[in-house]
């Protein structure tokens, strides 16, 4: 049986965006990460994982969560760059 680490390692997902996927769903941890692999597929899954990270920027922004704010603004700065959001270039 394969692990978590396993299965994100596999199809190239990296940990900050099934966090956010986990986050905003309340779904396991493998749950998420099929989640967010079946999201990478579309432009409406990508533009709606965009959508997550600026909603939990948002939410962390708002409860004065500085740290989790700056670390979810640099996974996000990463994921953007990875998977840009479609018609914008």
């Amino acid at each position: 049986m394969l692990s978590i680490i396993d299965l994100r390692d596999f199809i190239d997902l990296d940990h900050e965006t099934v966090q956010i996927v986990n986050d905003s769903t309340q779904l396991s941890d493998a749950q998420a990460t099929e989640l967010a692999r079946e999201l990478l597929k579309t432009e409406q899954g990508v533009l709606a994982l965009h959508e997550m990270f600026r909603e939990q920027i948002a939410e962390a922004s708002g409860l004065g969560q500085y740290r989790r704010e700056q670390a979810l603004h640099k996974a996000y700065a990463y994921f953007a760059r990875k998977y840009p959001m479609p018609g914008v270039l």
